[in-house]
């Protein structure tokens, strides 16, 4: 069985020194990656996961995710192969068709968005360039929701972010994991799962109370598997039975939340 990686979600604010600070508390925490987003109110992923990689020595680094529509296939393969080497190995490549509202940052940055089929085609072309210049070494996240880009995860990625609601529970992840598996040809490893912590006890972040609407009593009433206690023995025990039934071994965090989970990844990284 695959064993259990955690990885923070941070988007850091402040200089190099900051998210070095970042990197090295998430490193002597325990987790295996500090990953970071893609949006125009974020700070750019590739130079800030420098800084965290330059501080750090086994901490692996990646965007969550890339939205390739904003980038041609030969600049993502310049940052992805600069950053690859500037990190020695550690770089976990997210990757994905764009999120809902993306079209808003093509148009800041002056690029096409196009349509979701041009999108996909557009993500199945950088992924052939960077497989074509850094090889099968590279680590290749993506998020996938519809069939087709659920079918190239299953040619060319190593994980995938599972394509779920806030409120998912135990038997929408299931659903969704038996999606995976019958996109995933029967030749390759089986895909590492990710699944987005998304809240704790009373608290979730507070964009997905304004965006969404979103409320620990929420998350609770639907039986929400990305809802924690806080309580280390009670969530081990339920991320050990939602591996046992699913599969899902990589849990992302977000960084709000990455001190106070520090004694379950603790107690669960590597098991």
């Amino acid at each position: 069985m695959t064993s259990f990686r955690f990885g923070a979600v941070a988007a850091v604010r402040g200089p190099a020194r900051a998210w070095a600070d970042c990197a090295v508390r998430l490193e002597s925490a325990g987790y295996s990656a500090l990953l970071t987003p893609d949006t125009l109110w974020t700070p750019s992923p590739f130079p800030a996961l420098v800084a965290a990689a330059a501080a750090t020595t086994t901490l692996r680094v990646g965007t969550w995710v890339l939205a390739a529509p904003l980038r041609s296939a030969a600049a993502t393969v310049r940052e992805t192969r600069t950053l690859a080497e500037l990190a020695e190995g550690r770089l976990e490549l997210g990757i994905g068709a764009g999120r809902p509202g993306g079209e808003r940052d093509a148009e800041t940055l002056g690029v096409p968005w196009g349509t979701p089929g041009q999108r996909v085609d557009h993500v199945e072309a950088t992924i052939a360039a960077l497989r074509g210049a850094l090889g099968e070494s590279l680590h290749l996240t993506m998020a996938a929701a519809g069939d087709r880009m659920l079918r190239i995860a299953g040619r060319h990625a190593q994980t995938l972010a599972l394509p779920l609601a806030p409120t998912a529970d135990a038997a929408a992840v299931a659903e969704v994991v038996g999606r995976v598996r019958a996109a995933t040809p029967t030749d390759r490893a089986p895909l590492e799962l990710a699944l987005q912590v998304v809240g704790v006890d009373e608290d979730v972040p507070e964009w997905m109370r304004q965006n969404a609407g979103i409320t620990p009593e929420s998350l609770r009433e639907s039986g929400a598997v990305g809802l924690l206690s806080g309580d280390p023995a009670r969530d081990a025990d339920a991320l050990f039975q939602l591996r046992e039934a699913t599969g899902v071994s990589f849990i992302t965090v977000p960084d709000e939340f990455s001190e106070r989970l520090a004694p379950l990844v603790g107690a669960l990284s590597g098991t």
